[in-house]
């Protein structure tokens, strides 16, 4: 007569237990930190999404990177300006001249 041969073990979510491997699966945080952390998690995915308010401050640093930029150059957007009226003025001359 022979032995019937075990069953090999099942795996799989119903049958494994919870193993319980360092600090963090120990104990659980505070329901206080939790919401903490929570709370964080929404208003950051509340300031990614918010697509006004990001496109708004883009445009702020845009304008007072270029009003700097502006500060900084003033000699040469004053040459630019008076090169182009140099330029319309000269255009303007030698059409008269032609007619």
């Amino acid at each position: 007569m022979t032995t019937p041969a075990p069953e090999p073990e099942k795996v799989g979510p119903e049958n494994s237990e919870p193993q319980n491997t360092g600090p963090a699966a120990a104990d659980p945080p505070p329901v206080e930190q939790q919401r903490e952390e929570l709370a964080e998690t929404v208003d950051a995915l509340t300031k990614k999404l918010d697509v006004p308010a990001r496109v708004s401050a883009a445009t702020d640093e845009t304008v007072h990177a270029a009003a700097a930029k502006a500060k900084d150059n003033r000699q040469a957007i004053i040459g630019v300006v008076v090169a182009g009226a140099l330029a319309l003025g000269a255009f303007v001359v030698i059409r008269r001249r032609k007619r």
